[in-house]
């Protein structure tokens, strides 16, 4: 299953420093797949996750094919479809959407000068 052309591009070019958003290997994330189709009765590739709560970022899968539209999904890990307006759901038209509306801001959030020092004391 080939995933969006966006998606590969920034996969080449080592996606990273976003914290706190972390890419996950599709073909490691099988356990996020199969909680998001339980909990929705749909299909996603997910391809990130956020280190600090439940949000997983995927691909939205119509037909059998992955499309460019990023599901930002907040989980609730209970293994079945909650129907009381969980999981939230936000849609991306595409992943640098995605990154503009929800990775950004998440990264701006998260920033500081602590934070910062121990980056630069690891290199």
């Amino acid at each position: 299953m080939k995933l969006p052309l966006e998606y590969r591009w920034l996969k080449a070019h080592n996606f990273e420093g976003f914290t706190p958003w972390y890419i996950v290997e599709p073909e490691k994330s099988e356990g996020i797949r199969k909680e998001y189709q339980l909990e929705t009765g749909k299909d996603i590739i997910p391809f990130a996750r956020r280190q600090d709560n439940d949000d997983i970022a995927g691909f939205d899968i119509i037909n059998g094919n992955p499309t460019s539209k990023v599901l930002t999904v907040h989980l609730t890990w209970s293994s079945k479809n909650e129907s009381n307006g969980y999981p939230i759901i936000k849609t991306s038209e595409n992943i640098f959407d995605w990154i503009k509306n929800v990775v950004i801001p998440a990264t701006e959030d998260w920033m500081s000068e602590e934070d910062l020092e121990d980056l630069i004391d690891k290199n």
